[in-house]
């Protein structure tokens, strides 16, 4: 009955559900190709030592850590004709595909110095603006779904873009670069080639942002709710049982994710000796697998309650990264059965994790009376960052250690060592994060049929509050 009662609330149409999720693709498009480029980009094109393109990002990452709260926090609190979320997206967008442009710009010098300041500061105004926009796009999914079931459906259709216009942003930058620089570039038109490529990316990054800002609308209703302080958001969150394990569950996913994304182009270049166009079909096979994977992994979670789903999902990608590792060269068809299996987890980590946060918010309300999705979502990454700078600042000092050999000039033969440090690093290291994530998941305490019952407890606690809202005389 309460399951029945808590489902019915409000089902999404399908284009509210598209036009959500269509929001996500510049997001997606412009961090993947971040995350799998960036510190190759850093290091092979623009001749930054390891160790210091390592520090650059990561100290990107702290700044863009704790500007999270401090704007997740603040979008809780605004009042405005737009809503508590949409005025970001709507004056954020441009900014921030002019500041992903500024960040493959080579400028002119060779002084180590110089350039780690340089792509330190456009790391910092790249986070920053992300941070304004995509804090609060991620915010409106408990207020546009409220239920168990939607959300995870929901979150689907944002996958589906974020996947989807991810294997964009892992194929497109390097097929655009190699398409203007040509074979055998010479560093400068290499150099212009990455520029025009960000220009592409960017000014495309900046119209799904307003896809979302004109078709979806908030719940006017959460605006007449309390905002608490910065101070009580992390008190509440702390204390909040439910939410404290799903965020160990959402860091133990993406930091090896993330870790991943940065090694694999290493890990494919460096140590299976592929091609560009091997290197394509390999993330093709892989994001692409993992878009088609995503109503799977919706319809587990409707058989079984999400946890469950979870540690299936993640067991498997965890397996298939340590194959994958200990995979010799001269394979290549061994390793698109691996991208595509490694394809089928990947759609697990994408479409749960973040569909269990949600739920952790009416937990808080049922014994708060407060809405502070953004709060929540920016602790999540506030945690999330601070962990995955030093992830990256180690993973840059970790290649420098092992001797890796700067490409600038052309191609080179990697010493064992850097070899070694490579399969690590995107093999049993992920794999032994993603074991603790699966552990941590079993004490997740919110089950379909206990969210329904919490759903039906706030409906009650909203109604008594207006009720005596209406009936306190006014002065």
């Amino acid at each position: 009955m309460a399951e029945s009662r808590g489902e019915n609330l409000q089902r999404l149409p399908i284009r509210r559900k598209v036009a959500y999720g269509a929001g996500d693709s510049g997001f997606s498009l412009t961090t993947t190709a971040l995350a799998l480029l960036y510190l190759f980009f850093l290091v092979n094109v623009v001749g930054l030592d390891p160790a210091a393109a390592g520090i650059a990002i990561g100290i990107g990452r702290v700044w863009d850590a704790f500007n999270d709260i401090f704007i997740g926090t603040l979008s809780d609190r605004t009042r405005s004709r737009w809503g508590r979320r949409r005025p970001y997206m709507l004056f954020g967008a441009i900014p921030l595909g002019i500041a992903f442009v500024l960040m493959w710009l080579v400028p002119p010098t060779d002084q180590q110095t110089l350039l780690l300041i340089y792509y330190t500061a456009m790391y910092i105004l790249f986070d920053t603006l992300f941070t304004l926009t995509n804090v609060p796009y991620i915010a409106l999914t408990p207020e546009i779904a409220p239920t168990y079931d939607e959300r995870t459906s929901l979150h689907s259709y944002r996958m589906a873009f974020s996947i989807g216009f991810g294997l964009i942003g892992a194929i497109a930058p390097l097929a655009i670069v190699d398409a203007i620089a040509g074979p055998n570039p010479a560093p400068a038109d290499l150099q212009s080639a990455y520029a025009a490529m960000a220009i592409i990316l960017g000014l495309f990054s900046i119209f799904p942002i307003y896809i979302t800002f004109f078709a979806v609308r908030e719940n006017p209703e959460y605006q007449q709710l309390p905002a608490p302080s910065l101070r009580q958001s992390f008190r509440i969150a702390a204390s909040n049982k439910a939410f404290v394990i799903a965020i160990g569950i959402y860091l133990l996913t993406w930091i090896p994710i993330d870790l991943i994304q940065f090694v694999l182009v290493f890990l494919l270049r460096d140590y299976f000796g592929l091609s560009t166009d091997d290197v394509n079909v390999v993330f093709f096979l892989l994001f692409g697998t993992a878009v088609l994977a995503l109503p799977l992994w919706v319809w587990v979670s409707r058989r079984w309650n999400k946890n469950r789903a979870y540690q299936v999902g993640i067991a498997f990608l965890a397996v298939v990264l340590v194959v994958l590792s200990f995979t010799p060269p001269g394979y290549p068809a061994l390793i698109a059965i691996l991208a595509i299996l490694a394809g089928i987890g990947l759609s697990a980590a994408h479409a749960i994790p973040l569909a269990m946060l949600p739920d952790t918010i009416e937990w808080d309300e049922l014994r708060s009376s407060n809405r502070q999705e953004a709060a929540y979502y920016s602790v999540v990454t506030l945690i999330q960052k601070l962990i995955g700078a030093a992830t990256i600042a180690l993973t840059g000092s970790i290649l420098a250690a092992a001797g890796y050999v700067q490409a600038t000039n052309g191609g080179v033969t990697q010493p064992q060592s850097a070899i070694d440090a490579i399969r690590l690093l995107s093999g049993l290291l992920p794999a032994a994060l993603f074991t603790a994530g699966i552990v941590l998941c079993a004490f997740y305490p919110l089950t379909r049929e206990r969210h329904a019952r919490m759903l039906i407890a706030i409906e009650r606690k909203r109604a008594l509050r207006k009720h005596f809202a209406e009936e306190t005389p006014k002065e």
